[in-house]
């Protein structure tokens, strides 16, 4: 009579465990964390690009794109997916197009919102200014490398 019932109840626990619709187990009262992957790609964001900017001013409005390919460099991906606790994935992807480290175009799932835009068109007032960084300073290892050789090459 034991195993009968201990049979029972292992079944019940293991056909509460059913399968969700991209193949994985959905296991009842667990927590499914939200997931966010790659650069948040928000409308005001597409609509700050025009035609014409170079490729510091697009990675400040954008962000740092999450493909550069190697053999196509005047091509920036950008990708964004989030899926809400276990529900469907939504994922949007966007191109940024460059022609002689300009701004060319935008193609993907969303565009701008007055894609009307003349190529090469840009006001001054539209323009997007990037704000120095200090990037272009040395780094840690070359202030450490200064402060053991002060007389070292610049």
């Amino acid at each position: 009579m034991k195993k009968l019932v201990l049979f029972s109840i292992s079944l019940v626990v293991l056909g509460a465990c059913s399968r969700s619709f991209d193949g994985g187990y959905n296991p009842p009262l667990l927590y499914k964390l939200d997931v966010q992957q790659g650069n948040v790609i928000e409308q005001d964001m597409l609509d700050r690009l025009k035609p014409g900017m170079d490729k510091e001013q697009v990675r400040y409005v954008m962000g740092t794109p999450v493909l550069i390919d190697p053999f196509h460099n005047n091509r920036w991906e950008y990708i964004y997916s989030f899926q809400k606790g276990g529900g469907i994935r939504e994922q949007r992807h966007i191109t940024l197009h460059f022609e002689e480290d300009k701004l060319s175009r935008v193609t993907g799932d969303i565009i701008p919102s007055d894609g009307t835009r003349d190529a090469n068109e840009i006001v001054e007032a539209d323009a997007v200014v990037v704000p120095n960084s200090a990037k272009k300073g040395k780094g840690f290892f070359g202030r450490l490398l200064d402060s053991i050789n002060p007389l070292g090459d610049d």
